[in-house]
């Protein structure tokens, strides 16, 4: 668990992985640099937690100190300030035991904005506890030699993942040159060794607040560098032989740096927008909107420059 400044919410994420009823569980908590309450929250925690502070470094280089700091035969993670679903790890334990030729499970989730009071909303009570001995089946068209899927949809979240330990001496650690979608490259690296299964269960929360990183924009487009990143190493076919078309993933890069460029244009940044709208319509150039914003961008650009002599 990397936590950083969330001491308003670490607590529930700690409960939430300290009352599951799997029985070996060590919880360890990558403290990334926090400034407000959250060290001393955790000091409060003793032994039933492993803490671990380092300066901040991000979310990737948390998760890898934790991860190097494990003793377990499976890693999963949990952001500070979301919970897991009672049952989860024993669910999804229960399924890689099941199938020892599987190395990563993930589940279904739900997104979460709890009311003022920080309550479940009533329409999460549908919500059932797995039950040990009842495996969940697996979500067909989510599961699977899943690279090629995989080029075109991150589809795994993070806090739903278990995987094997053995699986970090073949795929490594998350790449810290990324600053966003490590977990997205992490995903790929693993789908190239083995299939993935997605357990058809909801069993973690997915915290909607004001300080969430689904709010900020980089100014970098990771999830395009991320797939490029695949694409030069092992190309458009999976392990499984099957093959993506080339059509098909022009499109995508072209819709990943139109959707870059849309929200930077709006943000303000023209000039950033006029490079991922250039970059858009050499790989789409039958898209009308991606002309109208690419033009729309130098106007803004050019115009920004002038106002700024």
């Amino acid at each position: 668990m990397p936590s950083y400044n969330t001491g308003a919410y670490i607590q529930e994420a700690i409960e939430s992985v300290l009352d599951q009823d799997y029985p070996n569980i060590e919880l360890i908590i990558v403290d990334d640099g926090s400034t407000d309450e959250t060290i001393d929250l955790l000091k409060s925690y003793g032994d039933r937690i492993t803490l671990i502070t380092q300066e901040n470094q991000g979310a990737a280089a948390a998760r890898n100190a934790g991860m190097a700091a494990a003793a377990g035969e499976y890693i999963a993670f949990l952001d500070s300030d979301d919970i897991w679903l009672p049952g989860k790890l024993s669910l999804q334990i229960q399924h890689l035991e099941r199938h020892p030729n599987i190395s990563m499970v993930y589940a279904r989730w739900q997104v979460w904005k709890p009311d003022t009071e920080g309550r479940f909303p009533a329409a999460l009570s549908y919500i059932s506890t797995p039950t040990m001995g009842q495996p969940a089946s697996i979500v067909p068209d989510r599961s699977g030699w899943l690279y090629n899927r995989l080029l075109f949809s991150s589809l795994l979240h993070t806090i739903t993942v278990v995987f094997r330990r053995t699986l970090i001496d073949t795929i490594g650690l998350f790449d810290t040159t990324l600053k966003r979608g490590q977990d997205y490259d992490y995903w790929i690296r693993a789908s190239r060794v083995t299939e993935i299964h997605q357990l058809d269960r909801i069993l973690a929360l997915y915290r909607v607040h004001g300080r969430g990183c689904i709010h900020k924009w980089p100014h970098e487009n990771y999830e395009r560098i991320v797939v490029e990143k695949a694409l030069a190493r092992w190309g458009l076919k999976g392990p499984n032989q099957e093959y993506t078309a080339p059509a098909d993933i022009k499109k995508r890069l072209a819709d990943i740096s139109f959707d870059f460029g849309y929200h930077h244009y709006w943000a303000g940044d023209p000039q950033l927008a006029l490079r991922s709208f250039a970059y858009s319509a050499t790989r789409r150039p039958g898209r009308p909107a991606t002309w109208r914003y690419l033009l729309l961008s130098a106007f803004k650009t050019v115009k920004h420059r002038h106002l700024s002599l």
